[in-house]
């Protein structure tokens, strides 16, 4: 995943290059009027959902009475925690719940003309509370 967060970093940093938005800096932070005890327990709280969510679905097993041995509700509710998560917390935190897709964003925040010494403090203590 940190390889993958690297190299979505790199290319991605290409592109804003390229972009309108090129002077504005982009990093993991807290939303504006928001304090990164807010943002953190967010990203920790729904991270925590996430995980219990995936935990509960994959670990069980299909009823007899079904038909196919697929579990098509799986990715569904997963897929739900996300969205939920994303649109609850994303103006807070950025909604990020992974740790790979944090470590891109900071990376890509600390390239070139985007280097700004925020992006690397948050990446740190996002990743150390979607650890705890």
């Amino acid at each position: 995943q940190t390889m993958a967060a690297i190299c979505a970093a790199l290319v991605s940093a290409l592109f804003l290059v390229a972009s309108e938005n090129k002077e504005k800096p982009f990093g993991v932070q807290p939303g504006p009027g928001y304090s990164f005890v807010a943002a953190g327990f967010s990203e920790f709280f729904f991270t925590a959902v996430l995980a219990y969510v995936f935990l509960a679905v994959a670990t069980t097993k299909a009823p007899t009475s079904q038909v196919t041995r697929q579990k098509f509700y799986d990715a569904l509710a997963i897929g739900s925690c996300v969205t939920a998560g994303g649109f609850a917390i994303g103006a807070l935190s950025g909604g990020e719940l992974n740790l790979a897709v944090a470590g891109g964003i900071s990376m890509m925040g600390c390239m070139g003309s985007y280097a700004n010494g925020p992006s690397m403090f948050y990446l740190i203590s996002f990743c150390a509370l979607e650890l705890a």
